[in-house]
């Protein structure tokens, strides 16, 4: 009991310690970002264009690894959703039977057939179930989120068919609150506007991740005793 006590007031502790930690920063220097050889242009005989070159048509920017990217994202969840559902279920099995009977439709006597009817009130077999079960639930739901801010991305990889792919991070910590950014995924090069930015919902295979730490955070954050709780209630 004593062991399981100190083990209960270290895990207190250490989770206290690690809610009162400063959020932090890391300034390490990011990877570098290598340039992959251009692909071999074939030239075509008797044409004054080559078949992979730039369409006259498009405004296609030429982008290298390593290049910067502004990219807008402008992303909103609307969801609403009223569910209610009722279960009723009412059951009844009855079931019964003596040891002893009357064989060939003849009528026992008053003498056996009392004995017969005391056995089988001894030895006789009667069942009587009854069951009843009601569920009834509501659910109302509604969510209305809107995300809007820009964000810098590199291009960190060109694929073959011209499409770029990005990925971008951005840590701000004001008065002690942190806030994170993180976003990747493929853009084409004809997405990309005058102003060198792309829209958000204009990337493919798109990933971001919004976090925030601080004392703010810790307030809006559900207590791990109460997940705790919350897991194992049966109820």
């Amino acid at each position: 009991m004593k062991n399981i006590l100190f083990l209960f007031i270290i895990s207190l502790l250490f989770t206290s310690c690690g809610a009162l930690t400063e959020p932090k920063i890391d300034f390490t220097k990011p990877p570098q970002q290598v340039t992959k050889e251009p692909p071999v242009v074939r030239k075509n005989k008797g044409s004054l264009y080559s078949v992979q070159g730039t369409s006259l048509f498009a405004d296609k920017k030429d982008l290298q690894v390593g290049d910067i990217i502004q990219v807008v994202i402008s992303e909103g969840i609307t969801q609403k959703s009223d569910n209610k559902r009722e279960l009723t279920s009412d059951r009844k099995n009855e079931f019964g039977g003596g040891m002893f009977a009357s064989m060939g439709g003849n009528p026992l006597n008053s003498t056996v057939g009392n004995v017969t009817n005391k056995a089988n009130s001894v030895f006789g077999v009667n069942f009587n179930t009854e069951s009843s079960d009601s569920d009834k639930g509501k659910v109302k739901t509604q969510v209305n989120e809107n995300f809007d801010t820009k964000i810098s991305a590199i291009i960190d990889e060109t694929y073959q068919n011209g499409n770029y792919f990005i990925k971008g991070n951005k840590e701000v910590i004001i008065d002690g609150q942190k806030q994170e950014i993180v976003i990747t995924g493929v853009i084409r090069p004809y997405d990309i506007t005058s102003d060198n930015s792309v829209n958000s919902s204009q990337i493919a295979n798109l990933k971001m991740l919004y976090k925030k730490d601080g004392a703010e955070a810790d307030l809006l954050q559900v207590p791990w005793g109460t997940k705790i709780l919350r897991a194992i209630w049966p109820f």
